[in-house]
């Protein structure tokens, strides 16, 4: 049962240590346990959920619990494959990042899928959200809950969270930052380098590859081994080397294959030169959901105009944001997007996000693969050359 404090805090107090807090946490944990020990003096409430989100694709990568059970994977449906009210995203582009359930369905709360299928079930009534955004971007998201039967928040709790919001945002990608430079390497999940002679045999394995060329197989390592994949990657890089006409550095050829789990993974090929003779390589990683896009959105059958539309949606833009950069008009990019959720079958904006990239994260996301200071999971490789939103 929420406890309200015996001397609350004014919510100027709450801001301004806050505020310090964003300076002064080691990392994201910390800071996110400091700041609700903050927050309970001005605004109290029974549990909470921290979230970091990749700005790039708006999606959840790691979240942190306070109090309450985790049911991430039923929350992250209704977050991205599901009609309901004050979704991160849509909460990152108004003037005030923050809402309440109830105020979003005008008192009442039992029309939200999250209401019925996530709160209720747990014994929770009111919920508070918050997107965290600074400088037009979106790095976090906060959800408070009370029990239920409990008072609901007010509109001056709304006005702290929104207050709030950019102090959280600076602190996400500050302790982003700072867990970077002292994180060890052998807790990421490092690409995999598996090494083979001129004749195509196995002469080595990274300790990294076993794990990802078991998941490019979806069985083992000796049959991620034998996929048309890393064939065909063997086959390519030969061509390539004999292509080249000598040139020092010649252009190999890479490829991103989806495993049989739904992940994607991205090949490369290479050549050894040692003073046994040469060989070649195959680096493994796994893709970044805004490498994976394009290729995606042309499995789809998106026309050419499509898929720049998707993809500057995907990284937020507005209907009006879209229209201005590819000089449209909005009329247009509404009925790009009519044909865009047609062909994938999406019907809102945050179901095409969770159709392009969500499947592939969830476990990732539940197993608390690290992310790296750009809230990007540390082992995918980033996008090259994608536009702008």
């Amino acid at each position: 049962m929420t406890s309200r404090p015996s001397n609350p805090w004014p919510h100027e107090r709450a801001l301004t240590d806050i505020g310090r807090v964003a300076l002064s946490a080691p990392d994201r944990i910390n800071f996110f346990d400091e700041a609700a020990e903050r927050l309970k003096r001005a605004l109290p409430f029974d549990g909470a959920c921290w979230h970091t989100l990749d700005p790039g694709s708006g999606l959840i990568n790691q979240h942190h619990l306070q109090n309450i059970p985790d049911r991430f994977s039923v929350l992250a449906h209704n977050e991205y494959a599901t009609d309901d009210v004050n979704k991160f995203t849509d909460l990152a582009t108004r003037a005030r990042p923050a809402s309440t359930l109830s105020a979003a369905t005008d008192g009442h709360p039992e029309t939200s899928a999250r209401h019925r299928n996530l709160l209720t079930p747990a014994g929770i009534g009111p919920e508070l959200r918050s997107a965290f955004v600074v400088d037009g971007t979106v790095w976090g998201a906060l959800i408070l809950v009370r029990a239920a039967n409990q008072p609901d928040f007010t509109d001056r709790d709304i006005s702290l969270l929104a207050d709030a919001s950019p102090l959280f945002a600076r602190a996400v990608r500050r302790g982003l930052i700072a867990e970077s430079t002292h994180s060890s390497a052998s807790l990421f999940a490092a690409p995999g380098v598996v090494e083979f002679d001129e004749r195509g045999e196995l002469t080595s394995a990274s300790s990294s590859a076993g794990s990802l060329l078991a998941e490019l197989s979806g069985t083992t390592f000796e049959d991620g081994l034998g996929t048309p994949a890393i064939h065909a990657i063997l086959s390519s890089t030969r061509a390539a080397l004999a292509a080249s006409a000598g040139a020092a550095v010649p252009t190999m050829p890479s490829t991103m294959v989806k495993c049989p789990s739904g992940t994607w993974l991205v090949l490369h090929g290479s050549i050894l030169r040692a003073s046994r003779g040469n060989g070649f390589a195959v680096f493994i990683q796994h893709a970044h959901p805004m490498v994976v896009a394009p290729l995606l959105l042309k499995a789809y059958g998106l026309t050419t105009r499509e898929q720049q539309v998707t993809q500057l949606v995907l990284r937020g833009a507005t209907t009006a944001q879209v229209a201005s950069r590819l000089a449209i008009s909005s009329h247009t990019v509404t009925d790009h997007l009519k044909a865009i959720f047609d062909k994938t079958n999406a019907r809102t904006r945050g179901e095409l996000s969770a159709t392009l990239f969500f499947g592939q994260h969830l476990g990732r996301i539940e197993d608390g693969v690290n992310i790296g200071d750009d809230a990007s999971f540390i082992d995918t490789p980033r996008p090259r050359g994608a536009p702008d939103a």
